[in-house]
């Protein structure tokens, strides 16, 4: 049995041993392989026998920990949502200037994006989730679009960033944050760290005050 997030074998062990945080472990494994899936098959390709065949248990048991096919691709979102919804939370930033919180909300949803429930959630069409879930992806969308315009507010006032178009430099940076999900391989020569430094510097350039 493999774990879909670390590529390391799961013993048989791991899916007897009991316990709240042993269910956590086990519903967060499913949620994994479910959406390794998605990003590699496609949604409507995958199937729940995919699924259970890539921890090498039993279809009852995805089901059990994760519900199905739907309640899975919500789920996923949803792990990947309350991390960007976190990352721009006012108690998460740190730093004095708008340019040094204006970073790290990059770099953090740099961080989210090339995991696999971040590449989940960019690369699975939202026409597939429930309305509640659809609401609420929506919602954390505008949530992330609204803290860059105020970091980018903020800089401008006290000097660590220079703009003409607050706006239009918002989405500048949303669009070139949320395409990393499309080209992303965790294979390859860049890891996270790496791109978000890299990105990071190209927006640095265009905001640097002169």
């Amino acid at each position: 049995m493999v774990n879909a997030s670390t590529g390391q074998k799961l013993s048989s062990t791991f899916w007897i041993a009991g316990g709240e945080q042993a269910a956590d472990t086990k519903r967060h494994a499913v949620l994994s392989a479910a959406a390794e899936a998605f990003v590699q098959d496609g949604y409507g390709a995958t199937t729940i026998d995919d699924i259970a065949a890539r921890l090498g248990v039993s279809k009852p048991t995805v089901y059990y920990y994760a519900g199905g096919k739907q309640a899975l691709l919500g789920s996923c979102f949803s792990v990947a949502l309350d991390a960007y919804s976190h990352a721009v939370d006012e108690d998460a930033l740190r730093g004095a200037t708008g340019c040094d919180r204006l970073r790290q909300v990059v770099e953090d949803y740099v961080l989210i994006t090339t995991t696999v429930f971040g590449r989940c959630l960019h690369r699975v069409p939202d026409v597939e989730l429930t309305p509640e879930v659809r609401d609420r992806l929506r919602a954390v969308k505008r949530k992330v679009d609204a803290r860059i315009r105020d970091l980018l507010r903020q800089g401008v006032e006290d000097g660590s960033l220079r703009t003409a178009d607050v706006r239009m430099t918002t989405f500048a940076i949303s669009g070139a944050m949320n395409s990393i999900a499309q080209w992303y391989d965790p294979d390859g020569l860049l890891g996270p760290g790496e791109i978000a430094e890299r990105l990071w510097d190209s927006f640095s350039e265009g905001v640097r005050p002169r």
